[in-house]
C-alpha cells in the first residue's frame, strides 16, 4: 500500500511539473535590448597601388533595417603622421582620396560627423612578398565519396625575423566569372596551427626565407590563379573573427549543438568598423586541362 501511494505521489508531481512547463512555454517573454550608443562606423580595405576609399555610416540598434549613410562627414587622411588631404564625398557614404596607397607607409583617418566624437583609425601597408613558384596538382586526393579533388602548391618569400601575416586567395576562372572555391582537407602545418579552414595565417611557424604551402580545394578543373596577400595584423585578426562570426550565425536559433557568438574585430577608436590594408602579387594562370 505504501508503494502504491508513493507511485501516486511521483506521478502527481510529474503531472503538475508538466502543466507548469506547458504554461511557461506559452507565456510571453518581454525582452528589451540593452541601451545602444550610436557611434560612427568607418570601413576601409586599402590595397597597395589603389585609390583609398573610406565608407562612413552610423551604427544602428538591434533589429534596425537601415544603416544610415553619412554625407556630411569630414574625413582627414594622414600619411606617416603628416596631413595629406581631406577626402572627397562621392556618394553612397563613400569618401575617396586622390592618392594611391603605397607599401610600407602608415595611413590614418580622422572622421568627424557633426554631433559625434571624432573617430580615428590607422593601418600600415606591409611590403609584398614574392611568389617563387606556383604549381597545380590535378588530383591531390579523393573525398569520402571517392571524388578526386585538386590542390595548389605555392612557394613564396618570407622574412623569418619579422612578424608577417598572409592570405592566399585561389581564383578559378569559369567563362567570364571568377570565384573562390571552398578549401578542404587542410594538411599544411601552418594552416593547421591557425585552427580554421581558411588560408589566412601568420609566419609564426615559418623559419626559413621561403615556404611551400599546399592547399586542397573542392572544385572541378578550371583555369586557376593564386593571389598572395601580405596583410596587416588587423586584417588577419578581422578575417579570422569574421569566419567564426559567420559560422556562429549560420545555424538556426536553438539548433542542436552549442553555438558561440563572436564579436567582430574593430580597430576604430570612438566608433566601429575596420580600417586595414594589404599588398598583393598574383601568379600566372594555369589551365589544368592543357
Amino acid at each position: 500500500m505504501m508503494f502504491k501511494e508513493s507511485c501516486f505521489t511521483i506521478k502527481g508531481f510529474l503531472l503538475i511539473l508538466m502543466i507548469f512547463v506547458a504554461i511557461g512555454c506559452r507565456q510571453k517573454v518581454d525582452w528589451a535590448p540593452p541601451d545602444f550608443e550610436q557611434k560612427p562606423v568607418v570601413n576601409a580595405l586599402i590595397k597597395s597601388g589603389g585609390k583609398i576609399s573610406v565608407k562612413v555610416s552610423l551604427a544602428v540598434a538591434y533589429k534596425s533595417q537601415i544603416t544610415p549613410e553619412v554625407d556630411n562627414a569630414e574625413v582627414l587622411l594622414y600619411v606617416n603622421g603628416e596631413y595629406a588631404e581631406t577626402l572627397e564625398y562621392i556618394g553612397d557614404g563613400f569618401y575617396q582620396s586622390q592618392l594611391e596607397a603605397q607599401e610600407e607607409k602608415e595611413y590614418r583617418c580622422e572622421v568627424t560627423i557633426p554631433g559625434y566624437p571624432t573617430a580615428s583609425c590607422s593601418t600600415h601597408i606591409p611590403k609584398h612578398q614574392r611568389i617563387v613558384k606556383f604549381e597545380h596538382i590535378n588530383k591531390a586526393g579523393v573525398d569520402e565519396e571517392g571524388v578526386p579533388y585538386p590542390a595548389v602548391k605555392l612557394t613564396f618569400d618570407n622574412v623569418p625575423d619579422k612578424a608577417l601575416y598572409y592570405e592566399i586567395v585561389i581564383l578559378l576562372v569559369s567563362g567570364v566569372h571568377i570565384y573562390r572555391p571552398e578549401l578542404i582537407d587542410i594538411i599544411d602545418p601552418v594552416l593547421l596551427n591557425e585552427g580554421l579552414p581558411i588560408a589566412v595565417f601568420s609566419n609564426e611557424l615559418i623559419e626559413g626565407s621561403t615556404y611551400t604551402m599546399t592547399i586542397n580545394y573542392a572544385s572541378g578543373l578550371y583555369p586557376v590563379q593564386v593571389e598572395l596577400r601580405t596583410v596587416c595584423y588587423n586584417y588577419y585578426k578581422f578575417i579570422k573573427q569574421q569566419y567564426l562570426y559567420e559560422q556562429s550565425t549560420s545555424e538556426p536559433f536553438l539548433s542542436v549543438g552549442a553555438t558561440s557568438n563572436y564579436n567582430l574585430h574593430s580597430n576604430v577608436e570612438n566608433g566601429y568598423g575596420i580600417f586595414v590594408g594589404y599588398s598583393s602579387v598574383k601568379s600566372d594562370i594555369i589551365n589544368p586541362n592543357s
